[in-house]
């Protein structure tokens, strides 16, 4: 049987609570406005009950906003796209490419992220959530590193003319022939 790539072409990854976060905003939009009608109720009683339920509304219309503004930020910007030249990701400032060798490893930490290139700078992977996508990311992301690493080291030999599993005599420290890579 012959090797076969069944890698995809592309591989997107995209963050999970879309509809959580959502749901969570109607929600708390429902509480403001139960909390601002029972203001509006009870203000011809009591004032000081008037004023701490709108506070209590004004407090659900902020929460609601902010996951309201979350969902759509994690259904609209955050992804993480691998392809065979390297990962793009994407958030609310905009899209950055890194290539596979400018990557040097995969963080993961607190159900959280990150990829760290050669020169010590990390990035956060927002398309990414929670340990268990991070898992599968960090095990995608070496896997097609290798691959890119694998096809450009034999692409190298073949241009020096030397077998996959030989270096060529320009690459080796005085040698004066081919010798088997893993020496």
């Amino acid at each position: 049987m012959a090797d076969q790539d069944t890698t995809p072409e592309t591989e997107r990854f995209r963050p999970g609570g879309v509809l959580h976060a959502t749901l969570s905003g109607l929600i708390e939009l429902a509480l403001a406005s139960v909390c601002l009608g029972a203001a509006l109720e009870l203000g011809e009683r009591s004032a000081q009950a008037e004023t701490s339920l709108i506070v209590a509304a004004v407090l659900w219309t902020v929460l609601a906003i902010w996951s309201l503004t979350t969902a759509a930020r994690r259904a609209l910007t955050d992804e993480a796209v691998l392809d065979a030249d390297g990962v793009t990701l994407a958030d609310l400032r905009g899209r950055h490419r890194l290539t596979w060798d400018e990557l040097s490893a995969v963080e993961l930490s607190g159900g959280r992220t990150r990829l760290v290139t050669r020169d010590g700078r990390r990035r956060r992977v927002r398309g990414v959530r929670g340990a268990a996508q991070g898992r599968r990311f960090r095990a995608r992301v070496l896997a097609r590193a290798e691959a890119a690493a694998a096809s450009t080291t034999d692409a190298a030999s073949t241009a020096n003319g030397a077998a996959p599993d030989t270096l060529g005599p320009d690459r080796l420290g005085g040698g004066t022939g081919p010798q088997p890579a893993d020496r």
